[in-house]
């Protein structure tokens, strides 16, 4: 052959080698060696790369047993084994110019993370001999206790809101929310007939009608209410002035207060009063003495009060 024609021909195969080097990308990033991988719960996914190059083997394992592994590709690689705790593949030859192939390996033991996620990079020298995969686990029953201490939240933020939106538009917490007609089980509001469980004292200066006690809470607190209904039988009106509840051991709670000062005419069979109070927890659980009075210091005295 001419020297001509060789130094030709020569430079043809040069550069169409060149070519495919330039068309055929780099190798994706992956990891190789030996691997320990940490999966945790609470961190957003990530889906990481190992590397594996044909003929050699790469082998997984898990520190839980495993339910089935879904591999990508399946058919592309040499060999596919599968144990209870392990996977291990070789690829083949025909697998040096593949995109990444897909692995998720799903556990039986019921716990979270439920599944590992991760890719296999076909590399020409770097391979993932073993990797380690572990899991910092929680049982489902730790997510199902936070989604409902979550839905908890969800509606002690309603109920904030709604009082919060009946302080604007009149009286203020509960009294507000009875105003609206807004006194029920709805708005975490819980409402006990008081009946014939309450008490009257014998000089009261009003006739006790009905009562009714209500309470809206959260762990730590909230608030309670009393509602009276009073009829005045007598000949001055009588206008609420104070108020208080007091415990069975002496503990005193003071009513939030009232904007607009209630009077009952005489003559009048059916009034209503509702008085309002921050309370916690144990507070709301307690037995209470409920006393009302106007500026004359007559007052209304009611025994064995409870609430919800």
């Amino acid at each position: 052959m001419p020297l001509e024609s060789f130094i030709g021909l020569l430079t043809v195969v040069l550069l169409a080698a060149s070519a495919d080097a330039a068309e055929r990308p780099p190798p994706a990033s992956c990891e190789a060696g030996d691997v320990r991988l940490q999966l945790e719960v609470d961190t957003p996914a990530r889906v990481p790369a190992f590397c594996v190059t044909p003929e050699l083997t790469s082998t997984f394992l898990f520190d839980a047993k495993v339910a089935r592994v879904e591999l990508a590709g399946r058919d592309h690689f040499r060999r596919v084994a599968e144990g209870a705790d392990f996977f291990m593949v070789i690829p083949s030859e025909a697998m040096r110019d593949l995109e990444p192939q897909r692995v998720t390996v799903h556990f039986e033991d019921g716990a979270a993370p439920a599944s590992a996620t991760f890719l296999l990079v076909v590399h020409p020298a770097r391979a993932a001999r073993q990797v380690d995969i572990l899991r910092q686990t929680r049982p489902v029953a730790f997510y199902e206790r936070e989604a409902r201490e979550a839905q908890s939240r969800a509606l002690r933020c309603e109920e904030e809101k709604a009082l919060m939106r009946a302080e604007r538009v009149g009286p203020g917490g509960l009294r507000g929310l009875r105003a609206a007609r807004l006194l029920n089980e709805d708005l975490g509001v819980v409402v006990k007939r008081l009946g014939s469980y309450v008490q009257p004292r014998a000089r009261n200066a009003l006739h006790l009608v009905s009562a009714f006690s209500a309470r809206a809470g959260w762990p730590k607190g909230g608030r309670v209410a009393v509602e009276v209904e009073l009829g005045n039988l007598g000949t001055k009106p009588w206008t609420l002035t104070g108020a208080m509840l007091r415990g069975a051991t002496g503990e005193e709670l003071t009513p939030l207060p009232e904007a607009t000062p209630l009077s009952i005419l005489p003559g009048e069979e059916f009034s209503r009063v509702m008085v309002e109070f921050e309370a916690t927890t144990n507070q709301a659980r307690g037995v209470y003495t409920l006393t009302l009075w106007d500026e004359d210091g007559r007052s209304v005295i009611l025994d064995n009060v409870t609430f919800p």
